[in-house]
């Protein structure tokens, strides 16, 4: 069989065995050939020539949650509706995105849509052993193992995309990425910085206003307790958390902000309450991230998105937990003593310009067609 010297080298059929894919035909891709249904995307210059490739097709399965309900098991509507978010859209887009780009690189894709919690790993392990790659959203590998060619994709916290073996968040099979500095670095850390200006978050913001509380303050971005980023990636509870931040702000006089989480008011009861009992401390939730950040000394929190745009705002954070920026984030134990020891940490700008650039160079940027090939290719 032929294959094409930039694609991955395949096992040599077994004698006696039947190649399951010998059946299909050699393909010719052609560069920027039009996409149904997916207008103003260009996978490939338009000024590139065909490609002519003599080789066998890749068969793809795409397993797609509706947008229309939720993730977890729930009810579900007769007929599919709309996204129920404006962020469910964005993903919707990313997922057409990726149809297209495996479809006009002539692979054989299939494609499988249903609520999420309905997909059962049984049934997945039998599609990975009849496709060559196999893509599967919001779980780690650790929790369901499909098979070696499955690849675990998430919207992260930038509006970008990640794809990788190993599933999401701290998980990455990427991280850390090394951290070196550059003029290109620093471009795109102005860059990303624009986010600040145009109030963008990884949920819809109130309209920016003035400073949560009179004078300097600490910040901590409290998180949904029973998130899946706290269950996979933080033995340390956000009530621990807070708790200790608490604590320390009220041992060493500071005024402590606690961002309240927009997505599940009841969920923040709790947290409100350990806010509303202490004297240092007070509750926000309605103020734009951008905002509670802008006027923090420090930021503190378990492993939330929200430590992303903390370094574009160039803050110097404490987690709890681990993140995707474990490498340029001190990690405190949920208790005083760990909190003072951490006091004369201060970041590094340029070290959170290098993260950012080697980590968003292996993520999708869904209107961006070359990170596509890139991210993808790359397994």
């Amino acid at each position: 069989m032929r294959l094409c010297p930039d694609r991955n080298k395949r096992e040599s059929k077994q004698p006696g065995k039947p190649d399951a894919r010998e059946d299909i035909p050699c393909h010719r891709f052609r560069q920027n050939s039009a996409i149904a249904g997916v207008r103003s995307f260009p996978l490939f210059s338009p000024s590139a020539d065909v490609l002519e490739c003599d080789m066998p097709r890749r068969r793809i399965f795409l397993a797609r949650p509706r947008l229309d309900c939720s993730f977890k098991r729930g009810p579900v509507p007769a007929v599919e509706g709309p996204p129920t978010s404006s962020l469910r859209v964005r993903f919707g887009r990313f997922l057409d995105r990726l149809e297209a780009y495996h479809r006009e690189s002539g692979d054989v894709l299939e494609v499988e849509t249903r609520p999420l919690w309905q997909f059962e790993l049984e049934a997945m392990q039998k599609k990975a052993r009849q496709n060559d790659r196999l893509y599967f959203p919001h779980k780690l590998r650790s929790q369901f193992p499909i098979g070696d060619n499955a690849l675990y994709y998430k919207k992260a916290p930038l509006d970008e995309y990640t794809v990788d073996p190993a599933g999401w968040g701290a998980s990455l099979s990427f991280l850390p990425p090394p951290l070196v500095f550059s003029a290109e670095a620093e471009e795109l850390f102005v860059r990303l910085r624009g986010r600040i200006a145009r109030n963008e978050s990884g949920f819809d913001q109130p309209a920016p206003g003035s400073r949560p509380v009179a004078g300097p303050y600490s910040l901590f971005v409290c998180q949904v307790p029973h998130d899946e980023t706290i269950q996979f990636h933080s033995t340390v509870t956000v009530a621990q958390a807070l708790t200790a931040v608490i604590a320390y702000c009220e041992r060493r006089g500071v005024t402590l902000v606690v961002k309240g989480h927009p997505a599940n008011p009841e969920a923040m009861q709790p947290l409100r309450a350990l806010t509303d009992a202490s004297r240092a401390a007070r509750w926000v939730r309605d103020v734009s991230i951008h905002t509670c950040l802008a006027g923090a000394d420090r930021v503190y929190l378990v492993n939330s998105g929200v430590g992303f745009e903390a370094l574009l705002h160039d803050k110097t954070v404490i987690r709890f937990g681990h993140a995707e920026y474990d490498c340029v984030t001190p990690m405190s134990a949920p208790d005083v003593n760990s909190l003072i020891a951490l006091e004369a940490h201060r970041h590094s700008r340029e070290d959170n310009a290098a993260f950012l650039h080697g980590y968003l160079r292996h993520c999708i940027q869904s209107d961006d067609p070359a990170s596509y090939a890139a991210a993808l290719e790359a397994f």
